[in-house]
């Protein structure tokens, strides 16, 4: 999945261009579009005259508006990161208002293939857990918006009516699913260092590291957030794949992990089947994508038989393959 087409280098303002340039500190000689990710702004790889590499992002605040708080949220994380975060650096950041960009280190790395493979999945999941032992710095907030759906969801008939067709279980259990995701929001506080949205698109390998991109969602909380969001993208990559992988195999147990992945769920659901900004359709697209990967694995936590439709009742321990 990747976004809308992203503006190329020779079609940014003359002036942008100069102002890349100077953030990145020297002449470019060559831009390498990046495809991943969703934001519908510049982003690509940039050799410089004298052969040193720049990642650069820049998005026009004025034709998207709703976009460029995340740019500047990010500037602001990428400033503050500790040092120990497997994070590329911060050089520079131009805003005049109507245009954002941002200059990082190059890191020359890919993205986890998709299908997810055992091996990859193995590598984010150490790395994530590093992470976890990094204290968030100073300022982050708590709350996480990007938790939480079912609730909004469940008012709405025609999200319901969408979530029938494509998982008539979770349509029935709605009541469920929205207790489930309160307690998912309790479970999700906490004190560490959370990336908040580590998807392929965010992640980097290496030949020997692991670097998580693209900070704009962090926050104060439980390492679960980024564990479930993980293990959602195995889910919804290789769900139906000849490298089918179980999340099980991965995954703790507990209630906890059980409703903070509801929580994940029904963020994802309930942007998945709303309707689409226009322009950020590939971002709705991929929404409902991941939601019905995490749906899937929350099915199976839950113990429900899909062809008898959802059984009420306590939330059980989750099966074991």
């Amino acid at each position: 999945m990747s976004s809308r087409r992203r503006p190329a280098w020779a079609t940014l303002p003359a002036r942008i261009r100069a102002a890349v340039e100077a953030l990145a500190g020297g002449p470019v000689v060559r831009a390498d579009g990046c495809p991943d990710g969703f934001s519908p702004g510049f982003a690509a790889r940039l050799t410089l005259a004298d052969g040193r590499r720049r990642f650069v992002k820049a998005v026009d605040a004025d034709a998207w508006p709703h976009e460029v708080g995340a740019y500047r949220t990010e500037a602001e994380v990428a400033a503050a990161l500790p040092g120990a975060v497997p994070a590329p650096r911060l050089l520079g950041v131009y805003d005049d208002g109507h245009w954002c960009a941002l200059a990082f280190e190059d890191v020359d790395g890919a993205s986890p293939g998709r299908p997810w493979t055992s091996h990859d999945l193995r590598r984010v999941l150490d790395a994530a857990a590093g992470l976890a032992r990094v204290p968030a710095p100073a300022g982050l907030p708590a709350r996480h918006p990007r938790l939480g759906g079912w609730a909004g969801l469940a008012a709405d008939p025609a999200r319901v009516a969408a979530l029938r067709r494509h998982a008539p279980w979770a349509a029935r259990d709605l009541p469920r699913l929205v207790a489930l995701e309160r307690d998912g929001l309790a479970a999700a506080r906490g004190d560490t260092l959370v990336h908040g949205d580590l998807y392929p698109h965010n992640i980097l390998l290496t030949a020997d590291r692991v670097v998580f991109v693209d900070w704009p969602h962090a926050r104060r909380g439980s390492p679960l957030i980024d564990l479930v969001t993980i293990l959602s993208s195995a889910a919804a990559e290789n769900g139906n794949s000849a490298g089918r992988i179980e999340p099980e195999q991965f995954a703790p147990r507990g209630r906890a992990v059980t409703a903070v992945l509801a929580a994940h769920a029904g963020f994802l659901l309930a942007g998945g089947l709303a309707p689409p900004y226009r322009g950020l359709e590939a971002i709705t697209d991929a929404k409902l994508h991941l939601g019905l990967g995490a749906l899937r694995w929350l099915r199976d936590r839950l113990g429900v038989e899909v062809s008898a439709g959802a059984p009420g009742g306590p939330v059980p321990e989750p099966r074991r393959r």
